[in-house]
């Protein structure tokens, strides 16, 4: 495929300034669409299609499996794209606009299948509306993200960019979710029926859309904020790997994977958790609990916000992620029959669960912010400003840590089932039973310890198998500023061999 060539923007400052407060939220409100979607599609969508509009689960799986592949594998090559284009918008405003526009319409269309399709062509438009949102998401969302990194150049600035930009993500979490319950589905029985999904769909379709452009023309006026090169920039497979064998890039990549891995897996086993384990079955109860994750969150954004000024990225970040999974394991070690909280009491939940906010908020500020310093040295060593493909090559290390984790999940849930002996054990009363009852019925996945397992402690080990590939990352305030420094000399025609 041929690509536009690389834009010839005006170069690095000598002497990189803080973007203004107000540029930093116009950024920031950009995020709202990307969380809003990641969510919405997360909670309702295998749910519409399976029990509202018939699909067999294998279908509706696989429909939406085949979207985020291929949401995968694109992701780089957007980046890389945005990186070589030259045209009136800019590099990233180019994209922003039209994904904008359309992941909105794609986005209502996904909720709204006309009515008693038969399974073939509700499959087909499942297929279609899943691919051509996830697709319309991406043309927005890369180059989002690598506009971030253009716009801020100070060490410490970026790490503010990115703080309000997860805060305003977090908000629109928290939006979505308390919205879209309460005037779409305020009853239980209303999640069954057809109407409130494609209502929900306008809306907050309309509501990506409309951040998404707001965010646009707020940063219009840094469109060309990404620093010249003259230097004709490489093919995408050879960019590629030149990204990967930044080796502070490749530090950060790992761990960032390797965390939404283990992350992923958490969150899969949750209804199984809270159900089996803790024994904490009212939905109410359930959405508290995920309302005081949001608030820790919201929290932790702040406070590294603060700390990153006092400390270095990389070693917040391994204090963050160690801390996270400790309180993954605790969640199996103070929760359950016979442990200290015992079982059926949500306070312990929900104060593990604003511990766990803070602590993960971490990865939505620091490794974005790790990644913008990296393009600085990319730059120095290539003559190339790639932000695009950097941020591009993040998101695919997501979506294949989120299969990844699913796959996971399916191979120990297995192993698992095959240690209970085919045989899952109950509760009643509070306490841990002796009643067998066969697979299959309405009972636990695998025997109650191993659900525990799968939900804190093997999260907890993969976080901290994570933090191997940081503790020898090295780009800390001092190095970033002599990057900067000579990069600044280069531009000024004032650098010495």
């Amino acid at each position: 495929m041929s690509s536009p060539t690389l834009s010839p923007t005006p170069a690095m400052a000598a002497s990189p300034r803080p973007l203004p407060f107000s540029a930093k939220l116009l950024y920031g409100v950009g995020e709202v669409p990307i969380t809003v979607l990641m969510f919405l599609s997360g909670i309702f969508l295998l749910f519409f299609y399976k029990t509202v509009m018939g699909l067999p689960p294998a279908l509706a799986g696989v429909g939406l499996s085949a979207s985020l592949v291929l949401d995968a594998v694109l992701d780089p090559y957007i980046g890389h794209l945005s990186d070589r284009t030259r045209y009136r918008l800019g590099r990233r405003h180019t994209y922003i606009l039209p994904g904008a526009l359309a992941m909105g319409v794609c986005f209502f269309l996904l909720f709204s299948p006309p009515q008693h399709l038969n399974r073939p062509v509700l499959f087909l438009w499942l297929l279609v509306c899943s691919i051509a949102l996830r697709v319309t998401s991406a043309v927005y969302r890369i180059p989002y993200l690598g506009l971030g990194a253009e716009l801020s150049r100070d060490y410490d600035d970026r790490t503010s960019t990115m703080a309000i930009r997860a805060l305003f993500g977090l908000l629109g979490i928290l939006a979505a979710a308390w919205l879209s319950f309460r005037l779409f589905f305020p009853d239980a029985a209303d999640r069954l029926q057809y109407p409130g999904y494609p209502r929900l769909g306008m809306a907050f379709g309309a509501i990506m859309t409309g951040a998404g452009l707001f965010s646009f023309f707020g940063t219009l006026g840094y469109r060309n904020s990404g620093a010249a090169s003259t230097i004709a920039a490489p093919h995408f497979f050879s960019g590629f790997w030149i990204s990967m064998r930044n080796a502070a890039f490749r530090k950060i990549w790992i761990a960032s994977t390797l965390f939404f891995l283990a992350v992923t897996l958490n969150f899969s086993m949750a209804i199984d958790y809270f159900t089996w384990y803790a024994k904490i079955n009212g939905g109410g109860t359930l959405s508290s609990i995920w309302t005081y994750f949001g608030t820790g969150a919201l929290l932790g954004v702040l406070m590294w916000l603060v700390l990153a000024r006092r400390a270095e990225k990389r070693n917040l970040y391994l204090f963050a992620m160690a801390a996270t999974a400790a309180v993954l394991l605790g969640a199996y070690l103070f929760v359950g029959d016979g442990r200290l909280f015992g079982t059926g009491h949500a306070l312990p939940l929900m104060m593990g669960h604003v511990l766990a906010g803070i602590f993960a908020s971490a990865y939505w500020v620091l490794p974005p912010s790790m990644v913008a310093d990296v393009t600085d040295t990319d730059e120095l060593s290539t003559g190339l400003r790639r932000e695009g493909i950097y941020y591009g090559i993040m998101n695919f290390g997501e979506k294949i840590a989120a299969g990844g984790a699913l796959f996971l999940a399916g191979i120990l849930l297995t192993v698992f089932r095959k240690l209970s002996h085919g045989v899952v054990v109950t509760a009643h009363g509070g306490a841990l039973g002796t009643h067998v009852i066969p697979l299959g019925a309405q009972a636990p996945p695998v025997d109650v310890p191993y659900v525990g397992l799968l939900y804190g402690p093997v999260p907890a080990v993969l976080i901290l198998i994570s933090l191997i590939s940081m503790l020898s990352y090295r780009l800390d305030r001092r190095a970033a500023h002599g990057v900067q420094q000579k990069l600044a000399a280069r531009a000024n025609g004032t650098e010495h061999a």
